[in-house]
C-alpha cells in the first residue's frame, strides 16, 4: 500500500486514535522512528481537523520499541493561541507507554523571508545509482522508498569515513505531500555513523526533533518528485551521536530541518 494508506487511524473518541503497527516499516529490532512519528502527526491533524494549521515543530521521545499489533495514540491540546497550537502525545501498547512527544501547529503568517540554506549542487536522481549498501542487513523500511545515493555518484569509495551523506528519496508508491510524509522522510535513511565506522551496527533513536520550514500546501510535489536529504554527524561521545538533517524538494525549497540523538552500538 501507499504510505498515506499505511498511516490511516481510527478515531476512537475525542483525542484518542487507534491503529496497528505493521511490519512494512520494520528495522533491525522494531518499527522505524519516522513511521511512528508519522502516525502521531496524522493523529494531530485529525485532532485539529487540519485547517488553518500545519506542523511547525515536533519532538519525539522513543521510550521502547512497540511490537507488531494494536497501539493507541492520545492527543492532548496543551494551549491554543492566536497563531500557534501546542499538542502533547502519548502512544501506548498493552497499557505501556512506548512514545511521548510534543508538537506545535501554526497558521501561515506573513513575515520575514530570507532563505539562507540553499539546496546543494549535486547530480540529479537520474544520475545517481541505487546504493550498493544501505544497511548491513536488508530492512522492510527501505522497500517502501526509492533511494539514490549522491555520495556514490560522486565517489566509488563513498562508504569510507563519510560524516555527511546525501540521498535522493521518495515513496515507491505515489503519496501526497503532507506533514506525516515529511516526518517519515526525516528518519528514513541510515545514519552517517554507519559509513564512518564498521563497528557500529545499531543506532536506536532516543529523541528526534523536526522543524518544518516550508508552507506544505505550496510545495511543488507530484508522482515524479524527489526529496534531497542531507544528514551529518559531527560528534560522538559517551556512546551517543547526533544527526543533523536538511531536506529539500527537487525544486530547491527547504522542507525541513531535523536533529536526533541516538545511541551508537
Amino acid at each position: 500500500m501507499a504510505f498515506h494508506d499505511d498511516i490511516i487511524l481510527q478515531e476512537v473518541s475525542s483525542g484518542l486514535f487507534a491503529t496497528e503497527i505493521i511490519e512494512d516499516y520494520w528495522i533491525i529490532v522494531g518499527p522505524n522512528g519516522g513511521y511512528l512519528g508519522a502516525l502521531i502527526t496524522n493523529a494531530a491533524e485529525m485532532h485539529l481537523r487540519r485547517e488553518p494549521y500545519q506542523l511547525r515543530g515536533i519532538t519525539i521521545h522513543y521510550l521502547t520499541p512497540p511490537k507488531l499489533g494494536p497501539i493507541e495514540i492520545r492527543v492532548t491540546t496543551i494551549r491554543t493561541g492566536k497563531s500557534v497550537t501546542f499538542l502533547q502525545f502519548e502512544m501506548t501498547q498493552n497499557s505501556v507507554v512506548v512514545l511521548v512527544a510534543t508538537g506545535s501547529w501554526a497558521s501561515i503568517n506573513e513575515g520575514i523571508e530570507s532563505p539562507q540554506v540553499m539546496i546543494p549542487e549535486v547530480p540529479g536522481p537520474e544520475n545517481c545509482p541505487v546504493p550498493t549498501r544501505i544497511t548491513d542487513s536488508p530492512t522492510r523500511l527501505h522497500e517502501k522508498w526509492e533511494i539514490r545515493s549522491v555520495n556514490q555518484a560522486l565517489s566509488a569509495s563513498f562508504e569510507n569515513n563519510n560524516s555527511r551523506m546525501q540521498w535522493w528519496i521518495r515513496p515507491k508508491e505515489t503519496t501526497p505531500m503532507s506533514s506525516s510524509l515529511i516526518v517519515a522522510a526525516a528518519d528514513a535513511l541510515p545514519p552517517p555513523i554507519f559509513f564512518q565506522s564498521d563497528k557500529i551496527k545499531m543506532a536506536p533513536t532516543i529523541d528526534l526533533t523536526i522543524h518544518v520550514r516550508a508552507d506544505i500546501d505550496s510545495v511543488q510535489w507530484n508522482g515524479a518528485s524527489w526529496l534531497l536529504a542531507e544528514f551529518v554527524t559531527n560528534h560522538a561521545s559517551g556512546g551517543f551521536i547526533e544527526e543533523d538533517g536538511l531536506i529539500w524538494n527537487d525544486a530547491g525549497t527547504l522542507i525541513c530541518m531535523s536533529r536526533q540523538l541516538a545511541l551508537a552500538r
